[in-house]
């Protein structure tokens, strides 16, 4: 029975840091992002093959590190595009026809947990696209030229994270479809929903966080040296 494919995305420039440097290569606790995130999927049976879609210009780069710590499910290295959007239509283009199933994950979320991993592929037995979701806490409000202009209802809000889950063939008939209308969205979910089909939401996690401001890193490594600490 074929297993599931991971499209590790891996594209970002690092903008919103000061040095803008790419996060997926920060090291944390002597590793690169990256690794952190690839392990979690190298650890689960029924991952089948992972597939890197990084910055272009740094695939050499990639290539070294996925040598040098052995992540040997690691089988394609392909460079990304302007947009996450792109970046994900040129990972689908790297697994190819034959996949049947695929995962697709932020680089810089390096600590999601296999629990939330194998709710997803549990879920993915059933339904043909999942996503993990956490509710929202904060008090949501919209602002206007720097003032508070209404404060939103969180009831059933719930922000979107990764790995999220598909099959294969209705991932990218929705990356095609969003092409053809010239709809842009970063949340390959978005996508799929946008096409009329359902998007079964599993339980996230509150610490899978996404590097995103250089105030994330210690929480990141907060989070992944109490998770080395228990094994």
């Amino acid at each position: 029975m074929p297993g599931t494919d991971v499209l590790i995305m891996a594209a970002g420039r690092g903008e919103r840091f000061a040095e803008g440097a790419p996060k997926q290569f920060m090291l944390l606790h002597g590793r690169p992002v990256i690794v952190w995130s690839i392990e979690q999927f190298m650890s689960h049976g029924d991952i089948s093959a992972i597939t890197v879609v990084t910055t272009p210009g740094t695939e050499e780069q990639v290539k070294e590190i996925v040598r040098e710590h052995g992540l040997e499910k690691v089988d394609h290295v392909v460079a990304g595009g302007e947009t996450r959007q792109r970046s994900v239509q040129l990972g689908l283009m790297a697994v190819g026809q034959d996949s049947s199933k695929v995962l697709v994950h932020d680089a810089v979320r390096p600590c999601f947990s296999v629990d939330l991993l194998q709710r997803i592929l549990t879920e993915m037995s059933a339904y043909d696209a999942v996503i993990p979701a956490v509710p929202v806490v904060d008090t949501l409000v919209h602002e206007r030229s720097g003032e508070l202009d209404a404060i939103l209802d969180r009831v059933n809000i719930s922000g979107v994270q990764t790995p999220q889950g598909f099959r294969t063939d209705l991932l990218s008939r929705a990356h095609r479809s969003a092409e053809a209308k010239g709809l842009s969205s970063s949340d390959d979910g978005s996508l799929v929903f946008a096409l009329g089909e359902t998007v079964r939401t599993v339980r996230g996690e509150s610490t899978n966080i996404k590097i995103t401001f250089e105030d994330d890193v210690p929480i990141a490594e907060a989070i992944l040296g109490a998770r080395t600490n228990t094994k």
